[in-house]
């Protein structure tokens, strides 16, 4: 047996035991957050500019059927009219505010009941900032402490994540991934909402398989995917919904999985 392959199932070993025990709490936990939104119907029509801005800028959108974009838009005007959207040393756009609402609706859109329950505002800055308490500046991040429930955001890192997908990058998804995450208390890249008794280990299998491939530069999931399991969740979720034919194509059991994930949730 070689060292690879006793690296491997090592990997696999561990990460199946550190992650089973936290199936039951993490599925009570998300459904607990689900909490109905206020004004969650507008008197006013989606607004033309605002589906202008969708139809121009979010892949996602545009591949859903007339029926699914009426919802799409519900969910967006259902998003700004109870999360504030706060500029930091800037000035918000129209444009701005649909593209984080649409990134934080994408992965919860299937959900039939859906909220972020404890987000407070989203924090726009023109670019990188600074992390709390460190030296080291970010491109998005869920706060913590002090700062639960906000999420910030570089105004710049939003506009170039709506911009083709090719890269399969995309901050606002990313961050929000990681606050669905985090519903059922730790953000660890477990799925409350979507993982049982029958899935939890298969799901665990692919992550450490799938964050092999990409240490040993064998995979098409950028690097980013390898640090955790929890980025690793945002950055394949990432790779979902900007161009999932490809996914389907190089990953089809991860595509399988998160297609389970993020399906119709009731």
């Amino acid at each position: 047996m070689n060292n690879i392959t006793i690296y491997l199932i090592t990997g696999i070993i561990l990460g199946l035991l550190l992650g089973y025990r936290k199936l039951k709490t993490s599925k009570q936990g998300f459904h607990n957050s689900i909490k109905p939104l206020n004004n969650n119907k507008s008197k006013k029509p989606f607004p033309r500019l605002w589906r202008n801005i969708l139809q121009d800028r979010v892949s996602f959108y545009n591949r859903l059927t007339r029926d699914e974009k009426t919802e799409f838009e519900r969910k967006v005007h259902v998003f700004l009219l109870n999360v504030n959207i706060l500029g930091m040393n800037t000035e918000v756009s129209h444009e701005d505010k649909i593209l984080i609402a649409a990134g934080a609706v994408i992965p919860v859109f299937r959900f039939s009941k859906w909220n972020y329950a404890n987000l407070k505002e989203v924090q726009l800055y023109p670019d990188k900032f600074p992390i709390p308490e460190s030296n080291k500046m970010a491109h998005g991040l869920v706060g913590w402490g002090a700062m639960e429930g906000i999420v910030m955001l570089s105004r710049k890192s939003v506009h170039e994540g709506f911009h083709g997908n090719t890269d399969h990058k995309n901050v606002v998804i990313h961050e929000f991934i990681h606050i669905l995450d985090k519903q059922d208390g730790e953000i660890d890249g477990v799925l409350g909402n979507s993982m049982n008794d029958v899935d939890l280990m298969p799901w665990l299998h692919i992550i450490n398989i799938k964050m092999n491939e990409i240490d040993f530069g064998t995979s098409s999931i950028r690097d980013y995917g390898a640090a955790n399991r929890a980025e690793f969740l945002a950055v394949v979720s990432e790779f979902f919904f900007e161009n999932p034919q490809r996914l389907r194509v190089e990953h089809p059991g991860l595509y399988n999985a998160l297609e389970a994930f993020y399906g119709e949730k009731k």
